[in-house]
């Protein structure tokens, strides 16, 4: 019999960095979905990443490959390029 439980492979502070990761498990094939504890839009304070609890240790492996530079999520977060400010 199938394991049909989700397991999480990460966990933030806020929705578009589990977004984000997310969008790079989904593009290795990986089905999940993010839990969080966010009753009302915008005031969740902790955003999971989950995936099927057998597919886990792969998720875990894909995403240790494909981190996420620092100034990537903070443009996914802002619209903003990382020092975009320092216009010379």
């Amino acid at each position: 019999m199938p394991d049909d439980t989700w397991s999480s492979v990460a966990t933030y502070s806020d929705r578009i960095s589990a977004e984000a990761v997310l969008g790079a498990l989904a593009a290795a094939k990986f089905a999940g979905y993010i839990a969080s504890n966010e009753h009302i839009p915008r005031l969740g304070s902790e955003f999971s990443v989950l995936v099927p609890s057998e597919w886990r240790s792969r998720a875990m492996r894909v995403l240790e490959q494909s981190q996420v530079p620092e100034g990537e999520l903070t443009f996914l977060a802002t619209g903003e390029l990382p020092n975009a400010s320092k216009e010379k």
